[in-house]
């Protein structure tokens, strides 16, 4: 006879099995991964914080197209994905702006993955998952694409690689690769 499992790690198992099942059907459920198009971003509901803890609206990101890029210091993929976003950054320059928000993260492991990944484009945190639940993500990481009015243009779950990135910001934006 094989011994029980406490109950508590039953219950923790079956609650991240279940988180993984709605994320993978929300994932497929879309073809290609778009989450709502021509949502409004409402400036004194959506906010972020900067790592000095100063309250951001969103809607102050208007202006330019805006790739958001949702990661956490303790998710794998995030980690990977950090540096081919850092490039893709830097060849486009203030053709698109980019913000990483780090997501109910440590705001110094946040920092110390910043550091790690040599990222130099714009950083702050979403303490409570407000921004990444209104953009409509559900994984780490998860990539947003603004328009430069503040709607949402595209949303891809799961980690991008470079050609990836580019794909989106060319097919979207029009912004050659």
């Amino acid at each position: 006879m094989s011994p029980r499992l406490p109950w508590p790690t039953v219950a923790c198992a079956t609650v991240l099995a279940l988180g993984a099942a709605i994320a993978t059907y929300s994932a497929l459920s879309d073809d290609d991964g778009a989450g709502p198009p021509e949502v409004e971003l409402v400036p004194d509901e959506l906010s972020f914080t900067t790592f000095d803890d100063e309250l951001v609206p969103v809607a102050s990101l208007d202006g330019t197209p805006t790739v958001v890029n949702f990661f956490a210091s303790t998710c794998v993929p995030c980690i990977t994905e950090m540096p081919a976003f850092e490039q893709v950054h830097a060849d486009l320059g203030d053709q698109v702006t980019f913000l990483g928000l780090a997501v109910q993260d440590r705001p110094e492991d946040a920092l110390d993955l910043v550091d790690q990944t040599g990222v130099t484009y714009r950083t702050a945190q979403d303490p409570d998952a407000s921004v990444f639940n209104a953009l409509g993500a559900v994984v780490l990481p998860t990539t947003v694409l603004l328009d430069a009015d503040g709607d949402v243009l595209a949303t891809k779950l799961g980690a991008l690689d470079e050609g990836e990135l580019r794909t989106l910001l060319a097919d979207e934006l029009g912004i050659p690769s």
